[in-house]
């Protein structure tokens, strides 16, 4: 699952994932994302944290709230100047990892291994 707004970046990552063999649904908003991964159950969410209207950062607070965010394992992406902090603290909360952009396609594609053989 990638949640994604910007077309260009989810076209991207979503198309180099099913050349590696990846089963690859993609949403371009938050709110749509977070019901998917309610209603159903990946492998892992990719998940953009800046996004208008509902945030990765409200897709992660919703996913607490309902206790999927134990459930569900999440890398989370961002091109917002997150501190190495903020990134920690959601670590702590649940998430697997944060990657800032611009994403190295190969590198995602470890993170993606090593997050769904944890």
């Amino acid at each position: 699952m990638l949640i994604e707004d910007n077309d260009n970046i989810s076209g991207m990552i979503a198309q180099y994932l099913r050349l590696k063999g990846y089963d690859c649904m993609v949403t371009n908003n938050g709110k749509d994302g977070l019901n998917q991964i309610l209603a159903e159950n990946y492998d892992v969410a990719l998940l953009d944290l800046a996004m208008p209207e509902f945030s990765g950062y409200d897709v992660i607070e919703s996913l607490e709230v309902t206790g999927k965010l134990k459930e569900q394992k999440l890398i989370v992406l961002t091109a917002s100047s997150i501190t190495e902090g903020k990134m920690k603290e959601l670590e702590k909360r649940g998430v697997y990892t944060c990657i800032k952009k611009p994403v190295q396609l190969n590198e995602l594609v470890k993170v993606i291994q090593s997050c769904v053989e944890s």
